[in-house]
């Protein structure tokens, strides 16, 4: 793996993106000795990242899709097997926790490669995500084979999913940065990304539709309204509407994520490059 080394360092936002442009084999490079280094001791390798998508999504499928009987989705107003609105939004909860919480400690993970040698240090936790995307793309593939199983046609709402993705992408990287950042001064937010992802699994429609809690929440305004900050509800429903709809997302789900992300990855980076120069006195 080939590092280069800057002499004059540009601190701003902009210098940062022109670093990550210029640094785009390293990012390759970090991101394949992250794959590498995950299951090299295992004896079945990178079986592990076809297994642990497909078993996390059936034991959710048996719990909530078999034992609860499916009540959990709006019954009489969508037709979809709920099945496949777990499955649809799951795939791409876990695509999001998993990220987090690698990038969230990924600068600690590496404290050795960043003491040695100076590189953009925002390819650290932008790399750490490459395994996620590889459970993500094996959590398509299951996903494509159950819409396949159940004979609902996949047509122009893959386009639309894809635009939902740039939009969480953007979010996720936006909070990588963020938190990444701050994890190296204040160790507590490592522990604090750990809680408040076990918290949104339950407070974003994974086993359960929008509709279903508005109908149940329907006498406590208030609770729905703090729901409705929360990026993900738009961008799981969003998933939802692209792939099981073939519909192009409303604002109603995609504005708000769409604000946040922007306002997020503004933040992040700037954020990022501000700490950067001490990053490595602090690890």
């Amino acid at each position: 793996m080939s590092l280069t080394i800057y002499s004059n360092v540009d601190h701003s936002v902009a210098g940062g993106v022109r670093e990550l442009l210029r640094s785009r084999g390293l990012l390759w490079d970090l991101i394949s000795k992250d794959l590498r280094a995950r299951y090299r001791n295992a004896v079945m390798g990178f079986v592990w990242a076809v297994l642990q998508p497909i078993l996390m999504m059936l034991i959710l499928y048996v719990v909530f899709g078999k034992i609860f009987g499916g009540r959990f989705a709006v019954t009489g107003g969508d037709d979809h097997p709920y099945e496949l609105m777990l499955l649809t939004a799951l795939i791409f909860w876990q695509f999001f926790a998993s990220a987090f919480s690698r990038a969230t400690v990924s600068l600690i993970d590496n404290a050795d490669l960043i003491k040695k040698v100076y590189f953009p240090r925002e390819l650290i936790p932008i790399a750490s995500m490459g395994n996620s995307i590889v459970n993500l793309a094996i959590g398509l593939l299951v996903l494509i084979g159950m819409y396949s199983y159940h004979d609902h046609p996949v047509g122009i709402g893959v386009v639309w999913a894809g635009l939902v993705f740039v939009v969480q992408c953007a979010l996720l990287i936006g909070l990588a940065l963020l938190c990444s950042s701050l994890n190296v001064r204040f160790r507590d937010v490592g522990y604090a990304v750990e809680v408040g992802l076990m918290m949104g699994f339950y407070a974003t429609p994974i086993f359960y539709s929008t509709d279903a809690l508005r109908i149940a929440a329907g006498n406590y305004p208030a609770v729905l309204t703090l729901y409705a900050l929360n990026p993900m509800v738009g961008i799981v429903s969003a998933y939802r509407t692209a792939l099981l709809g073939n519909e192009f997302p409303p604002m109603s789900e995609l504005g708000w994520p769409t604000i946040c992300a922007l306002g997020i990855l503004i933040v992040g980076a700037f954020v990022f490059r501000r700490m950067s120069p001490t990053i490595a006195d602090h690890l």
